[in-house]
């Protein structure tokens, strides 16, 4: 059944229509998603019809929130190539003729049998194999370490590193703004008191794991603060993704420190970002965000596909890495209880990261994306 879009596009002969195939759980959490819902609002913002493709239901508050239209085709996520014939037949009735696919499970047999209705356009992340799409697009920053060109000569469109990271439009209208600037970007109501503070208050740190938090990361991190004497007494402001299974002992250790304040439907990421001191992240796209509000972090990898963010965010003092937390949890969470030491103790140091992170991206990359998918 599909649902209603609530997003207006201008509204022409031209206007195309998108498809985005796309998947949010407990298991892969809300990344893929949310990072494509950024990419419709622009394919939208430029007169595109977009409609999400989805396995299963378990994205669509979501997609509602995010007022997108959606299909459900009621397959298996994890088995990608039995939906080819559904998802066709919804491709035709919707007249869709590009399709973007966000997903790790899509093999080349998949690809090839989508070619015959649609332009393929494929969000890559570990260059694990060549795929015949006609753009492919990773923005992380690692992504240079791979022959992309080399690999798809002219066959495919490249959109190459973080000038295309798919962040959401408030990203890009707070970028280097100030704190009572941010406050007044274009996501919604203008938060007041605590939620605008000053960029610099150094009370105030950003707990983030991803969607799923799937090391259970946060209550960890949570627990080892709250036994350092020099972090005990700061204000955490922690970011519980809409898949954390571990909310529960998150409110218990809420309830018992008055430091600690969950954030469960953030609808002013920016503005909560821009209040903080610093951050405490799992890598991944949230570590782009941070980098286009230029907040100094701490970062950790939860992980296989985030291997490679180390060698680009720990480069040159952009951010400090604390390592795997799923190798050693210990060694992980004592590293980033030293690091956040080190990070609120020297003016210096906040200074001179802020500078590297700011270099790295603009905000913009949806756009740009969607951009270049109007014009495939």
């Amino acid at each position: 059944m599909e649902k209603k879009q609530g997003i207006d596009g201008k509204q022409n002969a031209e206007t195309q229509t998108i498809g985005i195939r796309a998947d949010a759980n407990v298991e892969i959490a809300s990344g893929h998603v949310m990072r494509c819902i950024a990419i419709a609002a622009q394919l939208i913002r430029l007169g595109g019809r977009v409609i999400f493709y989805t396995a299963d239901e378990s994205a669509d508050d979501l997609l509602d929130g995010a007022g997108m239209r959606h299909v459900c085709l009621h397959t298996d996520w994890t088995r990608m190539e039995d939906e080819t014939e559904t998802l066709l037949r919804e491709l035709r009735r919707t007249g869709c003729k590009k399709l973007l696919v966000d997903s790790y499970r899509a093999t080349e047999r998949y690809f090839r049998a989508l070619a015959e209705q649609c332009k393929l356009i494929y969000l890559d992340d570990c260059f694990e194999k060549i795929y015949p799409a006609d753009m492919v697009v990773n923005y992380n920053p690692y992504c240079t370490r791979f022959p992309y060109e080399e690999a798809y000569g002219d066959g495919a469109r490249l959109l190459l590193g973080p000038i295309y990271a798919p962040l959401r439009e408030e990203f890009a209208a707070a970028c280097g703004k100030s704190a009572d600037e941010t406050a007044q970007v274009r996501c919604g109501a203008v938060p007041t008191g605590e939620e605008s503070g000053a960029a610099e208050e150094r009370g105030r740190i950003l707990l983030s794991a991803g969607g799923g938090d799937i090391c259970d990361a946060l209550s960890g991190i949570l627990e080892a603060v709250m036994e350092d004497n020099a972090l005990c007494g700061l204000t955490y402001e922690v970011v519980v993704g809409k898949y954390n299974e571990n909310r529960k002992k998150l409110e218990r250790l809420a309830e018992a420190h008055g430091n600690i304040r969950l954030h469960c439907q953030v609808d002013h990421m920016a503005v909560l970002m821009r209040g903080c001191a610093a951050a405490v992240s799992a890598a991944g796209t949230t570590l782009l965000e941070l980098c286009a509000m230029q907040i100094p972090t701490v970062f950790f990898c939860t992980a296989d596909n985030q291997r490679y963010d180390s060698d680009f965010f720990a480069l040159e003092g952009r951010m400090l890495f604390a390592g795997d937390i799923r190798e050693d949890r210990g060694r992980c969470l004592r590293e980033i209880c030293g690091a956040l030491r080190k990070i609120l103790e020297s003016e210096t140091l906040r200074t001179e990261m802020k500078g590297k992170l700011g270099a790295v991206t603009d905000g913009r990359g949806a756009c740009r994306i969607a951009e270049e998918i109007i014009a495939l």
